[in-house]
């Protein structure tokens, strides 16, 4: 577990250091991210989060497509490329439509989850139609 906060810090550091010399608010805010991680990872490691029995690799699904988005953010930021704005709407609506399904699930409202489901898989599709069928020849 200390290897991925040395880890985490590291990178951090580095995007931090990054962001300082070619200011960039991607840069920063992947900095800042990859530090709360390193945060996050030492208290699970110290036992202050997470007892012996819990599975915290669970939010490692919501936190590792965080990571490498802000990652992938910083690094067009750097490179002096756009960051596309409709990658950063469809991440991060479906992490927090993810995590809206898990806490309705958890609190038994099954059929809102379902219904949220349904409607994201149809903006979903409706947004993706659409910018096919407005492509030119």
């Amino acid at each position: 577990m200390c290897a991925f906060v040395l880890v985490a810090g590291v990178i951090g550091a580095i995007h931090l250091v990054v962001g300082w010399e070619r200011p960039r608010l991607a840069i920063a805010v992947s900095g800042i991210v990859w530090l709360l991680y390193a945060v996050y990872e030492y208290f699970v490691a110290a036992g202050v989060l997470c007892d012996a029995d819990c599975n915290i690799r669970a939010d490692l699904v919501f936190i590792i497509p965080l990571l490498g988005f802000a990652t992938f953010c910083a690094h067009q930021s750097y490179m002096g490329l756009p960051i596309p704005k409709t990658l950063v709407g469809v991440v991060i609506g479906t992490i927090a439509s993810v995590v809206f399904v898990l806490v309705s699930e958890n609190f038994r409202y099954g059929a809102l989850a379902s219904v949220v489901i349904v409607a994201g898989l149809a903006i979903g599709a409706y947004v993706i139609k659409s910018k096919w069928s407005n492509r030119g020849p």
